[in-house]
């Protein structure tokens, strides 16, 4: 009898070969939607980035103690994130009660949503607390008590109910400026841990399966995601919350969001009548919903980084080099990728003219 025929990996082990076969559907799924070299490196790259965000979601993130960490580094921007700001996660379970303490800091936007949903049960926003919700006290310090039941004494914490499959808290932070906003801190404790366990199989089987679930969608977005557009390049269509996902999103974010297909001489330019609103950014993105190399190139910028023209308008080119129409925006020679507009508060959706100007032309065709 061979050693293996005596491990117990019955849950285990068909759980590891989905995410397995995860990672051979994703590379078929970048091989051959990518119309050229670069776009099936980055695509293959991709893969790579969300198998190490998925292992740390599914495999090292503890629920029994949890710890919030960044979902997105200074390399990995994966998923549709906006690098104007920060993703933090903690793993959380259903039948415990957690405390969170934190100071709102000055940034712009702070919202905490929960999640729930486990295995392969798609997930769902079943909490959201924005930061004009949040009670602060003097100093901008705030504590939460995540809870199945509202107890007789919050201890003074902000009560938030959880579901019995609640699985995540989101933490989304929106910066309009990192040189002059400071960032939330926050911490989070569960107020009733289990003592240590030896790893079982099932566990690990569920972890692997939430693994490879989250690997499969993150790869596909460009399929799932308003896929259309990429038909219809150089134009933006509102999409709400909903649209893109529930557990993606939160009820006060909305969204236009396009594509852009440009040859070297091209820019898209948009012209746009800002929201009322505190926060408002513009992202480019690559094919697979990766935000373009934000640590060397400017291919994001938010409200407080753009001045209206004389009109009141404000007007963001897009392309491989800078037209001279407004502010550029740097797409680093690719010839397609995603625009996405964010803003907050539910506003209106702003009015933005799309246009494509050809440097050796000055010709434009008006959308």
């Amino acid at each position: 009898m061979s050693f293996m025929t005596t491990l117990q990996l019955d849950q285990s082990m068909p759980a590891w070969e989905f995410v397995r076969k995860a990672l051979a559907d994703a590379t078929e799924v970048v091989t051959g939607d990518a119309i050229n070299t670069r776009e099936a490196l980055e695509g293959l790259r991709v893969i790579a980035r969300v198998s190490s965000l998925c292992a740390q979601l599914s495999v090292e993130a503890d629920p029994v103690r949890p710890v919030f960490f960044d979902m997105c580094s200074p390399t990995r921007q994966i998923g549709g994130p906006n690098p104007d700001g920060n993703y933090y996660l903690g793993m959380i379970r259903g039948d415990a009660r957690y405390r969170i303490t934190g100071h709102r800091g000055s940034s712009a936007y702070l919202g905490l949503q929960i999640l729930a949903g486990t295995g392969l049960t798609p997930r769902r926003m079943a909490g959201y607390l924005s930061d004009t919700d949040l009670e602060l006290d003097e100093e901008g310090g705030f504590e939460l008590l995540l809870a199945p039941d509202e107890p007789a004494d919050c201890g003074g914490a902000q009560w938030i109910q959880i579901p019995d499959d609640a699985s995540a808290i989101v933490v989304r932070e929106y910066i309009g400026d990192f040189s002059d906003e400071e960032p939330a801190a926050l911490r989070i404790v569960n107020l009733d841990p289990p003592p240590p366990a030896p790893l079982t199989d099932a566990e690990l089987a569920e972890q692997f399966t939430a693994m490879g679930w989250t690997l499969l969608k993150l790869t596909t977005l460009h399929r799932t995601i308003k896929p259309e557009l990429l038909d219809n390049p150089n134009t933006l269509l509102t999409a709400a919350a909903d649209d893109l996902g529930a557990a993606d999103t939160t009820p006060d974010n909305l969204y236009m969001i396009g594509t852009f297909r440009l040859s070297p001489d091209e820019a898209l330019v948009l012209d746009i009548e800002p929201p009322e609103t505190r926060y408002w950014n513009v992202t480019l993105e690559n094919i697979w919903h990766e935000c373009l190399e934000p640590r060397s190139r400017h291919s994001s910028v938010t409200n407080r980084a753009v001045t209206p023209d004389d009109d009141g308008r404000v007007r963001i080119a897009i392309g491989a080099r800078d037209p001279g129409l407004g502010h550029w925006l740097d797409t680093g020679g690719r010839e397609r990728g995603f625009v996405v507009l964010r803003w907050l508060d539910n506003p209106e959706p702003p009015a933005v003219i799309t246009s494509v100007h050809r440097a050796a032309t000055t010709e434009s065709e008006d959308k």
